[in-house]
């Protein structure tokens, strides 16, 4: 089971924040952009032989305060503070996850927040809240910046864990990558650099063993 926590859709009729709008023209106006998210996700899934489940939370870009101000308005936002107005989401999210059935290792993956995404670092405070047994991974491509890496794992006692990919698996994971094409664009120029870079951030690893 892989649980995508912010799959869902911004509230009808509410306006967008012009930073939204800005991201939704740079995807060339979709009528449904965060359906378009899921069924990309599904198609990726599909490949991993994984089971997806989308759970109802929107989007930073889309969440607003009970005042109605937008919580992340710009792009600065996104690598900023959470704001405290998500507190309450960040609990409701630790009882979700807290419910989730055992994993076959009895490990909850949950990201280490490496890029300080704020979404990524709201579901890892839900993770730790949780109760749960953790394994962080390593949030790609943000991950390919070894100084981020070393800034978050600066934090706290760490044990490490490297898993090395066969070549079929490499394969599999750039297929499903390459599902999210929304998403390509955002770090890539297209779905052959993005393989490149793949490819690279694995090699590096095996270089370092």
């Amino acid at each position: 089971m892989v649980v995508t926590i912010f799959a869902g859709d911004p509230q009808p009729d509410a306006p967008l924040s012009p930073f939204a709008q800005e991201l939704h023209a740079s995807w060339g106006h979709p009528v449904d952009a965060v359906g378009e998210r899921r069924e990309e996700d599904r198609a990726a899934q599909a490949l991993l032989g994984a089971e997806p489940v989308h759970w109802p939370y929107a989007d930073c870009i889309y969440r607003t305060a009970p005042d109605g101000r937008f919580l992340y308005g710009d792009g600065a936002s996104l690598w900023g503070d959470i704001d405290p107005v998500e507190d309450s989401l960040i609990a409701e999210l630790a009882t979700r996850l807290a419910s989730l059935p055992p994993t076959q290792d009895g490990a909850l993956y949950t990201p280490l927040g490496v890029g300080r995404h704020v979404d990524h670092r709201i579901v890892r405070r839900a993770a730790e809240r949780s109760g749960r047994a953790l394994t962080y991974y390593a949030d790609f491509p943000y991950a390919q910046n070894p100084e981020a890496v070393e800034a978050v794992l600066a934090e706290g006692e760490w044990q490490a864990e490297l898993t090395m990919l066969s070549e079929e698996a490499l394969e599999a994971k750039l297929a499903a990558i390459a599902c999210y094409r929304s998403q390509i664009d955002t770090f890539w120029s297209d779905a052959a650099e993005m393989g490149v870079a793949v490819r690279a951030f694995e090699e590096q690893y095996w270089k370092a063993t």
